[in-house]
C-alpha cells in the first residue's frame, strides 16, 4: 500500500519518466527523432543520439571543435542550462537510464534495511564529485594519449549503451541482446543490480558515475544561490519524522533535514512525503526559516 501512496502522490513525476523512455529510447525516440528530423539527418534514432557522456568527455578534455555542431552537445547545453534555472529536473523527470534504475529498485521485493546507503551526504557528495574528477582525469589521458593503454571510458562503461540494446532486444531486434563483453557486463551489475536493487532508492549510477548528473547539479547550485528555483526547507515545520530522508532516492537530506544541492535532482519526493509541508519548490532567496 505505501508504494501505491507514493505513486498517487508523485504521479506526473512518474509520468515523466516514463515519456522520457519513450521520447529517447530507441526504436521509439520520438524526440531524437524529431530533431534528427530538424537538421535533415539520416541517423538513426535512439539513446545514443543525446549521449550523456562523450560531449563532456570532449569538453574536459579540450577537444572543443567536437562540439561543433553536435546533436548531444546541444542536448547537454540545454539540460544544464534548464539545472540553473530549474533544478536538475531532466535527472529527476525524464532520464531512462535513472528512471529504470529507480523502478528496478522499488519493484524489487527487498525492504531498506537491507540495502546500502551512505548517511553523511558530505560523503556521498564527496565520492560523487571525485568521480566527477576521474572521469575528466581519464578524459585527458585519452585524448592527449598519455597513456596508451587508456581509451574512452564513455562507450566501454554506459549505461545509455546497455538500456538502449536491452530496449533493441526487447522491441525487436534480438541480435541486440547479442552485444556483451566485460564493460558491458561490469556496467549492468553496477546500474541495476548493486545501484538499482541494493541501493537504498535505485540511483547508484546516478549518484556516481554520471558525469552529466554531476555537472547539473553544478549548475543548480549556482542557480540556487541566485535565488532561482530550487526545493526549500522550512525547519519550523519539521518534526524530525525522516519520512523525507526514507523517500528521497539522492541521499539529499541532511542529518539537520535541510537539502544537498550537490545531490538533489528536484524530484520533489521529499515535499509530497513530508507530512508538514517541510520541503516546497520555490524561487527565492534562502532565510533563516527556509533554507
Amino acid at each position: 500500500m505505501k508504494r501505491i501512496d507514493t505513486l498517487k502522490t508523485n504521479k506526473w513525476r512518474y509520468l515523466s519518466l516514463l515519456s522520457g523512455f519513450f521520447l529517447l529510447v530507441g526504436p521509439f525516440a520520438f524526440l531524437s527523432g524529431a530533431v534528427l528530423l530538424s537538421i535533415g539527418s539520416q541517423a538513426s534514432a535512439d539513446l545514443h543520439t543525446f549521449c550523456f557522456r562523450m560531449p563532456l568527455d570532449w569538453f574536459f578534455s579540450g577537444r572543443f571543435y567536437m562540439l561543433i555542431g553536435s546533436v548531444a552537445a546541444g542536448f547537454i547545453l540545454t539540460v544544464v542550462v534548464a539545472s540553473f534555472f530549474a533544478g536538475p529536473v531532466f535527472c529527476g523527470w525524464m532520464c531512462p537510464v535513472g528512471g529504470v534504475s529507480e523502478a528496478t529498485s522499488r519493484a524489487a521485493p527487498l525492504p531498506n534495511k537491507f540495502r546500502l546507503k551512505i548517511r553523511g551526504t558530505n560523503v556521498t557528495t564527496g565520492l560523487r564529485y571525485g568521480f566527477l574528477f576521474g572521469f575528466i582525469v581519464v578524459a585527458i589521458i585519452a585524448a592527449y594519449k598519455l597513456v596508451p593503454q587508456i581509451g574512452s571510458v564513455c562507450c566501454r562503461y554506459c549505461a545509455s549503451s546497455v538500456l538502449q540494446n536491452f530496449a533493441s532486444g526487447i522491441f525487436g531486434n534480438p541480435d541486440a541482446l547479442a552485444y556483451w563483453h566485460s564493460g558491458a557486463i561490469i556496467v549492468l551489475a553496477s546500474w541495476l543490480l548493486i545501484g538499482g536493487v541494493l541501493f537504498v532508492g535505485g540511483r547508484g549510477w546516478c549518484l556516481f558515475f554520471c558525469p552529466l548528473g554531476a555537472v547539473s547539479n553544478l549548475a543548480h547550485k549556482g542557480g540556487a544561490r541566485l535565488g532561482l528555483f530550487k526545493v526549500k526547507f522550512n525547519k519550523d515545520k519539521c518534526q524530525n519524522c525522516s519520512t523525507c530522508s526514507v523517500n528521497c532516492p539522492m541521499w539529499a537530506i541532511k542529518e539537520d533535514k535541510q537539502v544537498d544541492r550537490s545531490l538533489c535532482i528536484a524530484c520533489k519526493e521529499c515535499t509530497h512525503a513530508c507530512p508538514n509541508g517541510a520541503y516546497s519548490y520555490k524561487r527565492g532567496k534562502d532565510n533563516a526559516q527556509d533554507n
